[in-house]
């Protein structure tokens, strides 16, 4: 599987903002650890969808 720099990059960014928000947001340690659980699987996606 090739992998496109521009694909790559789009998945860093949608990581890094949300990232950004679940911090932001979490109320405890488990709210952030399910947000970062989440937010790996919805980046992960965007690689096995190619």
């Amino acid at each position: 599987m090739l992998l496109d720099v521009r694909h790559i990059v789009g998945a860093i960014l949608l990581f890094v903002e949300g990232l950004i928000k679940i911090i932001k947001e979490s109320k405890d340690f488990y709210e952030l650890e399910k947000g970062i659980h989440e937010l790996t699987q919805k980046v992960s996606k965007q690689f096995n969808s190619d």
